[in-house]
């Protein structure tokens, strides 16, 4: 009689070697099914083995036409409507697991593994796109704001992730989800700032970008501060000639990066540190980077050419995108590719992403599961 294993003692030894031979996303869910020990230990070491090697899923809503806009979304639309494609995978899509009424509500932001959604103007939803978990934090006071970003400071398990929700030039609204009693602050933040495009935790320390391409550090230990950057070299356009797209900052390396887009461009610089200013990025090396135009959740990737992809290049996805394009930095071309994974044209950049007036959600944008962030 053959005597039974139990499979969640492998050292973790072993089980580190298994997470490096498996070839794409569908395997790791299935190592994570096998039992709270391997899923612990994924958990672990997701920074390192697939967050930072493995492209994120791209999130496609149910477009009947190209410009679909949000209130034309049919009642009988499901949540198999919303689907994940992975590109290392573009046989397979995936469904969420979220209702579709959840899916189709307003997105401030994706953050940690999470969307951050915006329901009947004063509850915030925070949502796992491929598990259907849902965190509801407390609901948003009674003031009428306009919020147009949201971001987390950590996952929603660490007992230092606040909720951060930017509703004007000089205001945000802030929870702290590990209080014991957690509720909404209002912070106030500096006249000199412009609306906030994105928030980032780079080395210890949160990051903003605003429209203006001014870098701003936040702390809020053991009061919360605003201070803005002096950096230099970063020339911008005029004011007719403006970018059309939120500027980002995405980590890449080690570096930090600001992302500037505008329709028949794009610049990539790195912050550097020692001093103080922005250099110009020609060639990102062995990585890659993800970023969608509403400008919810840019991300970086090393190695892509193990799943398929191309170094040096930039994945955009927007609005008017049915599928993904790639922008080569080396010879400043743009493909655009299906949801299949092929190619269904390619050229030179004359144009990026369409400008003309159209919905921020729903429309593709990258998401990593949130399997792969927090304890």
């Amino acid at each position: 009689m053959m005597e039974s294993r139990n499979w969640a003692d492998l050292p973790h030894l072993a089980l580190f070697s298994v997470l490096l031979s498996l070839p794409s996303l569908p395997d790791l869910f299935s190592f994570a099914g096998v039992c709270r020990a391997w899923r612990s230990f994924l958990r672990s070491a997701a920074p390192e083995i697939y967050l930072s090697s493995r492209p994120p899923l791209l999130l496609v809503p149910p477009y009947s036409q190209p410009r679909r806009l949000l209130f034309q979304l049919c009642p009988h639309t499901t949540a198999s409507d919303f689907r994940l494609h992975a590109l290392d995978h573009p046989s397979t899509s995936f469904k969420s697991l979220l209702p579709d009424e959840t899916l189709a509500t307003p997105c401030l932001g994706y953050s940690h593994g999470h969307l951050l959604l915006l329901r009947h103007h004063r509850e915030v939803l925070l949502a796992d796109v491929l598990t259907g978990a849902e965190i509801h934090p407390p609901t948003l006071p009674p003031d009428r704001y306009t919020y147009y970003y949201a971001a987390l400071t950590a996952p929603p398990s660490s007992p230092d992730c606040r909720i951060l929700i930017f509703y004007s030039r000089y205001a945000l609204l802030c929870c702290r989800l590990g209080d014991p009693y957690p509720g909404w602050t209002k912070l106030r933040l500096q006249p000199f700032v412009s609306y906030i495009a994105r928030v980032l935790i780079f080395k210890g320390r949160i990051f903003a970008v605003d429209q203006g391409a001014k870098l701003l550090a936040l702390d809020f230990d053991p009061d919360f501060r605003v201070e803005m950057l002096k950096v230099g070299g970063l020339r911008l356009p005029p004011a007719k000639d403006g970018w059309e797209f939120r500027p980002q900052l995405v980590e890449c390396g080690g570096e930090l990066l600001l992302v500037l887009m505008r329709t028949t461009r794009i610049d990539v610089h790195r912050l550097d540190f020692g001093r103080m200013v922005w250099v110009e990025v020609e060639n990102l090396g062995d990585f890659s980077l993800f970023i969608d135009c509403g400008g919810k959740c840019p991300v970086s990737c090393a190695n892509p050419s193990s799943w398929g992809g191309r170094s040096n290049c930039i994945y955009l996805a927007g609005p008017d995108c049915a599928c993904w394009k790639q922008y080569s930095l080396d010879g400043k071309t743009l493909r655009g590719y299906s949801l299949d994974g092929n190619m269904i044209h390619s050229g030179s950049l004359t144009h990026l992403i369409d400008t003309r007036p159209l919905p921020h959600w729903p429309s593709p944008i990258w998401v990593y599961p949130g399997l792969f962030f927090g304890p």
